[in-house]
């Protein structure tokens, strides 16, 4: 029973990962870019807000199984009996790394949100054409995909 609980939790933990990583990554080079062209910056802006909701419980889903995969290893491990290894420690140290790094990418992703949402409010309803957004919004696009990437590199460290 106590397997199958922590393989539900690690489940959901996966799959809230893969929609937030995998959903920023298609907004930001799949979808935006073709509805750019195609709809006034008014839809654009309800899009990205709607985007937004699944984003931020995308984000408590994950901080919320996250520490629960953290206290069901630690409990494996007897760190609460006062019993812990050198693998344990490791583990630790990764997770918090990783901890840090997924605050980062939140950061990140809240930053470029913000500012790509002040673009498109900044951008007059009767304006049908899209602007290029300013270059500072691509580099907070970036920094989230390079943070991803460093959280993903330490997940796949923490499996092994």
């Amino acid at each position: 029973m106590r397997e199958s609980v922590e393989l539900v939790i690690r489940g959901v933990h996966l799959l809230a990962a893969i929609i937030w990583f995998g959903g920023v990554i298609f907004s930001t080079f799949v979808a935006m870019p073709i509805l750019r062209r195609n709809l006034p910056s008014q839809n654009l802006l309800a899009i990205h807000n709607r985007f937004r909701v699944l984003i931020r419980l995308m984000i408590h889903v994950l901080l919320t199984t996250g520490a629960m995969v953290f206290f069901i290893v630690a409990w494996n491990n007897g760190f609460f009996a006062g019993n812990t290894n050198d693998d344990f420690r490791f583990y630790m140290l990764v997770f918090v790394a990783k901890l840090v790094a997924f605050g980062v990418m939140t950061l990140f992703w809240g930053l470029y949100s913000s500012v790509y949402r002040r673009h498109l409010e900044a951008i007059p309803s009767h304006d049908k054409t899209y602007r290029s957004p300013s270059p500072y919004i691509n580099v907070w696009r970036g920094l989230i995909l390079v943070t991803g990437f460093i959280v993903f590199a330490l997940a796949l460290l923490l499996k092994n």
